[in-house]
């Protein structure tokens, strides 16, 4: 905890972790989704897409500690039904079925396990946790054959992956349905839920029961398929859910029950589409989905295109305004009142890359909660896609501190609860006379304006010597400097009042002429103006820290799972961070190891073994119509001009594995510093499988720290070891995004690549190509 400083309207909480107490929070409950349990959907059965951490993460418990301590009292859990119970009671199945898939109707132990562990953070924060059923009233699973066998099932190779078939046309899809011959009946809803009910009933972390998330869709009548057609029996839904509420009730009478709608459980629909509501039961609450797209889908998140007047099809869809939110919930409200019933807004979600989106979606939770309506974000929880979703609610790391969401801040604006850090960014190279602009930002909830003095080492002009953090969330003031002629000034903040605010750290600001020559006066001026100059990341192992929530910084032996960009890559709203958040609570996570702080060469150094989980720094890619201009960006393309510096030890004389992949998570294409056989290589695939790469001629001497350059450029590629140059190539690549940048492994189509057995000090790397007297700058830094 000594990491997480938080502001308010009390005083600054300093570093001791004895200090960081949970805010005074609103009564009505707020929280967000902690998702990652239900990822494994669409491979499960028929292939080996069932490995924690790779195809569903599950939770950790800092990330529930972090979110009580942002006053967050209660969370939702998407949980996956065909996970929790891989077989339905009265499946008839034969022993060679049952010994690979489980007994009928018995919960899977090791996925029941990650739901209790995270009850169990829930109780040990004083929050609580909704088990929500994410699978939209369907559930996949194997056709069985009458002697009870399932054709082509095999048992994966893991014990902690599934078994599947090798056929996929063993596998159906089941669906909510009332008529003869339904595959997925009242009474197999029923029976999913009253073992839960037993299992964890009296568990101080328990919340509520999710019944089903997002029902639609549904049969018609005398159907038992899904609809396509708009014709939906708005009365399946009723029955099922009655169902599962006596089967609760009949073992639990206390804890709230959240029932959903038809038509994904909009809020729009609520009051139209469920003629059968509200059911008999007590402590029911009605939870409704609404998100600000004109669709209300959750996948659009350009506010000038959804604001804008568009067809989709022959349907005209209303273009979105500031109180679209606001509207959608309005009716549910409505009908809540008349009805007497509670209202939850189960999901709503905030796009982070433009502030309009912001306003909008504080319209929407104010009225939720003045309304008494709890209300949860989507989302957070710990799977690496949500790192890069447009809607996240997922803590990240700058300047050696926890980086609260943007939507974080938003929801504590509405529910009255005031808490901030301060942060800084802007560039690091201004030629003399020409201004270059820095803001300083709030994340989180201030409770009243924060001012600070800004103060210059050095010659040059400052625009303000006084800012003003406006109250409310995510705040931010700018001012620029205009540096003289061949310097390095230092920039730094103090803050103005009672009581005194964490202010960001010093930043400096470099307007030499000759960087290179300055070497000779401060290497490290000189490196760091180099970098400046070229808008470069650094990760450097001496900051590293045990967490991105909630940490501290490394000690020797123990993890480290943050290192912040000491350089100059980020910017608002883009941290260049390097983290890890692979769950390792217990062996049932998975058997991938975390890199561990080492002291070696005199240095603080990551050390990694090819079975490690190295460090990602996940980002966006543009979506035509979707998501054009993401802010969050890797710096370049495979196309591009970059570059590359890693100070890095290898174990063995032997040794291979990734150092540095610049990657695409859903595709092949990728470039990557790495070993073979000990000897360093440099590799390129483009996005249409061309290949280049370029390889040392001698092996690395083990256990020394050395340092690795490459460059790229079109028809122009270096490969660089300790300062000499080894190899080189003229490949044109064709244009590939990256959204991602790991070090100590790789991960592309959606898996992880093999680390390397050894130790990172530090790796540099940002757009364009240094010259030679640069590199060789940068590089004897890093040598250090």
């Amino acid at each position: 905890m000594a990491a997480f400083g938080l502001w308010g309207g009390q005083p600054a909480l300093a570093a001791g972790p004895s200090e960081a107490k949970a805010p005074a929070v609103t009564p009505v409950a707020l929280g967000t989704n902690l998702s990652g349990l239900e990822w494994a959907a669409p491979g499960l059965r028929h292939g080996l897409s069932s490995a924690p951490n790779i195809h569903f993460t599950v939770p950790r418990k800092s990330d529930v500690a972090y979110l009580a301590a942002c006053g967050f009292t209660k969370n939702r859990l998407p949980i996956q039904w065909e996970l929790l119970q891989p077989m339905l009671p009265g499946t008839v199945a034969n022993a060679a079925a049952r010994s690979l898939i489980g007994e009928p109707g018995a919960f899977h132990a090791g996925y029941a396990s990650y739901i209790t562990g995270l009850l169990d953070a829930h109780a040990a924060s004083g929050t609580r946790c909704i088990i929500d059923l994410h699978n939209y009233a369907r559930y996949t699973d194997f056709i069985y054959q009458p002697d009870g066998a399932v054709i082509g099932l095999k048992a994966a190779p893991d014990p902690l992956l599934r078994p599947y078939t090798t056929d996929r046309s063993q596998i159906q899809r089941r669906i909510f349905a009332l008529e003869k011959g339904a595959t997925l009946t009242p009474a197999l809803f029923a029976d999913v839920w009253r073992r839960a009910a037993t299992l964890w009933k009296n568990h101080p972390g328990l919340g509520g029961y999710g019944l089903m998330n997002e029902p639609h869709e549904m049969p018609e009548r005398d159907s038992i398929v899904e609809s396509k057609r708009g014709r939906d029996d708005l009365m399946i839904l009723p029955v099922f859910m009655q169902a599962a509420i006596d089967a609760i009730r009949a073992i639990d009478k206390e804890t709230p029950i959240y029932v959903g709608g038809n038509e994904w459980s909009s809020a729009g629909s609520l009051a139209t589409k469920n003629p059968g509501y509200p059911l008999k039961g007590e402590g029911l609450i009605y939870e409704v989905h609404a998100y600000l797209d004109r669709r209300s889908t959750g996948h659009a998140f350009d506010w000038d295109i959804e604001s804008t007047p568009r067809k989709f099809g022959s349907a005209q869809a209303e273009p979105i305004s500031r109180s679209t939110g606001r509207d959608r919930i309005r009716s549910a409200l409505d009908w809540a009142k008349a009805k007497k019933v509670q209202l939850a807004l189960g999901e709503v979600g905030m796009p982070i890359d433009d502030p309009r989106w912001a306003e909008s979606f504080r319209n929407t939770v104010d009225l939720a909660l003045q309304n008494g309506v709890e209300v949860y974000s989507w989302m957070a929880g710990n799977h690496w896609p949500i790192r890069s979703n447009a809607l996240n609610h997922v803590a990240g790391w700058h300047q050696n501190k926890t980086l609260e969401p943007l939507v974080s801040g938003v929801m504590k604006a509405s529910a009255g609860i005031a808490q901030a850090m301060l942060f800084d960014d802007g560039p690091g190279h201004a030629r003399a006379g020409t201004p270059t602009t820095i803001t300083v930002y709030a994340r989180g909830n201030l409770a009243r304006p924060v001012r600070l003095t800004v103060a210059v080492k050095g010659r040059g002009k400052l625009s303000k010597e006084e800012l003003t953090i406006p109250a409310g969330p995510n705040g931010q003031d700018s001012f620029s400097y205009t540096p003289a002629d061949n310097q390095v000034a230092v920039l730094s903040y103090t803050s103005i009042g009672s009581p005194a605010v964490p202010v960001p750290p010093p930043r400096k600001v470099f307007s030499l002429n000759d960087p290179v020559a300055h070497a000779s006066t401060s290497l490290e001026d000189a490196a760091m103006a180099i970098i400046a100059r070229y808008g470069a990341c650094k990760w450097d192992m001496a900051d590293a820290y045990t967490d991105y929530m909630l940490g501290a910084p490394s000690g020797s032996g123990q993890v480290v799972r943050a290192v912040s960009d000491s350089g100059y890559g980020s910017s608002p709203g883009n941290p260049m961070e390097m983290l890890n958040w692979t769950n390792t609570e217990t062996p049932a996570m998975g058997r991938m190891s975390l890199p561990v702080l080492r002291v070696a060469n005199g240095r603080k150094s990551s050390g990694h073994q090819a079975d490690t989980s190295g460090f990602w720094c996940k980002k966006a890619v543009p979506e035509a119509d979707i998501r054009p201009n993401p802010v969050n960006r890797v710096p370049y393309n495979i196309e591009d001009r970059y570059f590359a510096i890693a100070a890095v030890g290898i174990a063995a004389k032997d040794s291979s594995g990734l150092v540095f992949q610049a990657s695409q998570t859903e595709a092949s294409h990728a470039c990557e510093l790495a070993f073979s056989n000990g000897q360093p290589v440099v590799r390129w695939e483009d996005a249409k499988g061309r290949k280049a790469e370029l390889t040392s001629p001698d092996k690395l001497a083990p256990n020394k720290l050395s340092v690795l350059t490459f460059t790229c450029a079109p028809e122009d590629q270096s490969l660089r070891v300790n300062s000499a140059l080894v190899d080189s190539g003229k490949a044109t690549f064709a244009p590939g995004h990256f959204n991602q940048m790991l070090l100590g492994w790789g991960f592309k189509d959606y898996y992880p690549q093999e680390g390397f057995s050894g130790n990172i000090y530090a790796v540099i790397t940002g757009k364009g190509v240094p010259t030679t007297s640069e590199l060789a700058i940068l590089e004897r830094y890093l040598r250090g």
